[in-house]
């Protein structure tokens, strides 16, 4: 048996092989805890020559030892997985990158078909197992990792609800949540990752001692995945390494060609010392210094949807010609005027028919001349919304086609049936690009691209796309046409939501397909109907776990009229969106003034909510800063019908020395760089505490 070790600073990694590859074992150096312990997990099943083929573990490993330019040390695996008797030949290059001086190891695994025939992935497992037992306090014998969870990242609460917490026991026994989006009005298709765990990142802790594991690929759908697997009496937990998830993703690696490689994203796993908050912010960093943050720059405008008061009614076009007129456009202007917003959004009912993307110049006059008016007339930009689907045959040729030679059509009921567009068609691209270029040539400094969601594969061979498409094709598809806006538009402020699960849990990695040339903004969950209820349900909590790990912008537009008067829905989102709309009169003037009366407070701290950086001492306690600003509001929030006392900690000596701190809002004692906060919070309330102090040696 050879074994080969390798140690930094933080943690060691330990190699046991001979004719197969053993175990794995990665140790902490600071806790002690042997995060891996057993073999690492070499599992696949590959179709090959019209039989299913099962191959386990790495044959025939070698190891190489290289010392980077930049000083890292790389280690590399090689090896076939499966016995050569199997008759298929698939050989695997796994590489880690240690760094002394640093905390964390990479991991990089790449398949080659070294078979005489294309094969198929029909399912893998590759990962690091941690051998697991029943934890001390259900009977079991306990383990090093009896106190450890592991929480997922960016999202512990999902926004349907799901919490991804798990305890040891949970670990044990498999239970694991699968949040997907589910939509009636779509092609309904199974996921492969159920009874397992799917997200971005995940925070392993005690609340001492931690493991961040990320997983970032921007060339394919990737996720880092949790399973619990049963073996030989045993119970192991597996991480790491690459897993299918959602629809078979990453699609690209499911087909190889005899002499092709499939390439699987990295994982990186960091150890620290701290909460798994500290987790969270760490993989906020990692994903900042990738350019997954604020734009340069960033200002949204807070924008007034006319949909709440006029209403939604897609293709009827005599309700269209009665409610969407340039009488009521100007109605909605004024109110979006003198509540103090900064633009006019137009959601549904500019257009001839919902989805065609033609200006109704019948209704509306010229394009050019209404966004001209409102600017003039009102003082307010304007914005508008684009959908990838279309309530008319407004795209003919440029449908999805099924499998079956039918087009993509949805109707169940009246009045709405919808065409499914070929997001992917070139037609389709070039037609959609010329219809919006109207209107942000018109001047409007906004776009929303929303429902352009999966609704299956295209067979059309005329639509120059490869045959069938895939979700990440179609993905990539909506992000074309953001990118082409920006080519020409760069200062356009361009808002994309998933464009596979549109409303719900992403299916999309938050980064995936993102930067600077793509879309800027996402979309806050549809959290935007009866933002109240979503509050006080427990889903929209889920945005205060997307801001710890996040700071790419979400966007929402709120509805008052489901909001109370003390404006708790407001707050609520305004301190976990960093673009907000609001809209929703309809007769109700005290909640209008109480809303006015919020956004002028808001207003006066925009910078702080869009541009600062945020923290949070729980759920509902956020705390927002621009330390070399000097500026603080902390949001707090009850959610129930009765009075709440506590104390809240600020710390502001985590962003540097400062003096001359103040208080504005409550009852404060400040030791030293620390304020000390007492919050007496009346039932369904927000309460909002600025701070305002000196960063030492600064000049202003």
């Amino acid at each position: 048996m050879n074994l080969e070790s390798f140690r930094t600073n933080r943690y060691q990694l330990d190699i046991e092989f001979d004719s197969i590859l053993h175990r794995i074992v990665l140790t902490d150096l600071y806790s002690g805890v042997v995060f891996a312990d057993s073999e690492y997990r070499y599992s696949l099943f590959t179709e090959y020559d019209d039989e299913i083929v099962h191959l386990e573990g790495l044959y025939e490993p070698t190891l190489d030892e290289v010392v980077s330019a930049r000083g890292h040390k790389i280690v590399t695996l090689r090896g076939r997985i499966g016995k050569p008797e199997s008759g298929v030949d698939v050989r695997m290059t796994q590489q880690f990158n240690l760094r002394d001086n640093e905390e964390y190891l990479e991991e990089n695994i790449s398949l080659r078909n070294a078979s005489k025939k294309d094969i198929v992935l029909r399912g893998y497992r590759f990962g690091f197992r941690k051998h697991l037992n029943k934890p001390k306090k259900y009977g079991g014998p306990g383990m090093d990792i009896d106190e450890y969870r592991l929480i997922a990242l960016p999202f512990r609460l999902q926004p349907d609800g799901k919490k991804h917490d798990y305890q040891l026991d949970d670990l044990y026994h498999g239970r694991y949540q699968t949040s997907e989006f589910y939509n009636p009005a779509r092609l309904v298709q199974e996921v492969v990752d159920k009874n397992r765990a799917r997200s971005e990142g995940w925070a392993w802790t005690n609340g001492e001692h931690g493991l961040l594991v990320v997983k970032y690929n921007q060339e394919a759908i990737e996720y880092s995945m949790l399973d619990t697997e049963h073996r030989d009496g045993h119970t192991y937990l597996t991480f790491g390494g690459a897993s299918p998830s959602l629809y078979n993703e990453p699609t690209q690696v499911r087909h190889l060609q005899v002499g092709s490689t499939a390439t699987f994203g990295t994982t990186r796993f960091h150890f620290y010392e701290g909460l798994w908050r500290r987790g969270a912010y760490m993989f906020r960093e990692f994903m900042s210094t990738r350019g997954h943050g604020i734009p340069e720059n960033y200002d949204p405008p807070i924008h007034w949807n006319e949909l709440y008061d006029i209403g939604w009614h897609h293709n009827n076009k005599e309700a269209l010609a009665k409610h969407y007129t340039l009488e009521t456009m100007e109605h909605e202007a004024e109110k979006a005027r003198e509540i103090g917003c900064d633009s006019l959004y137009l959601d549904p009912g500019w257009e001839t028919c919902e989805g065609a993307t033609i200006w109704d110049e019948e209704r509306l006059g010229k394009v050019d001349d209404f966004v001209r008016k409102i600017k003039e007339d009102y003082g307010l930009e304007v914005a508008f919304r684009t959908i990838g689907r279309s309530y008319c045959d407004s795209y003919p040729g440029m449908y999805r086609r099924r499998a079956d030679g039918s087009i993509g059509y949805y109707a169940p009921y009246d009045p709405k049936p919808f065409y499914e567009t070929c997001i992917a068609s070139e037609q389709y691209q070039q037609e959609k690009m010329a219809r919006l270029k109207k209107l942000v040539d018109a001047g409007m400094n906004f776009i929303m691209l929303d429902e352009f969601d999966w609704r299956g594969p295209c067979y059309n061979p005329k639509h120059g796309h490869p045959i069938p498409t895939t979700p990440d094709m179609h993905a990539r598809a909506v992000m074309d046409l953001a990118r082409k806006l920006h080519e020409t538009h760069p200062e356009l402020l361009i808002e994309v939501h998933d464009p596979i699960w549109s409303w719900g849990p992403r299916y999309l990695p938050v980064y995936y397909l993102h930067d600077s040339n793509s879309f800027n903004e996402a979309w806050a969950f549809e959290f935007m109907w009866n933002p109240l209820e979503d509050l006080l349900s427990g889903k929209a909590l889920s945005l205060m776990y997307y801001n710890l790990a996040y700071e790419v912008p979400l966007y929402l537009h709120m509805n008052m009229d489901y909001d109370n008067d003390n404006c708790l829905a407001f707050w609520w989102y305004a301190s976990t969106v960093r673009h907000i709309g609001i809209g929703g009169k309809k007769g109700n003037d005290k909640r209008f003034q109480a809303y006015k009366e919020a956004l002028s407070e808001y207003k006066s701290m925009k910078n702080l909510y869009t541009r600062g950086r945020f923290y949070a001492t729980d759920e509902l306690t956020h705390i927002h800063v621009i330390p070399e600003e000097g500026q603080c509001v902390v949001n707090a929030f009850n959610l129930t019908d009765t009075h709440t006392s506590r104390k809240v900690e600020v710390r502001l000596g985590d962003f540097g020395l400062v003096e001359d701190i103040n208080v504005d809002g409550t009852r404060a004692e400040i030791v030293g760089t620390k304020v000390v906060l007492d919050l007496d919070i009346p039932p369904f309330s927000p309460k909002i505490v600025k701070i305002s102090f000196r960063q030492v040696g600064s000049d202003w």
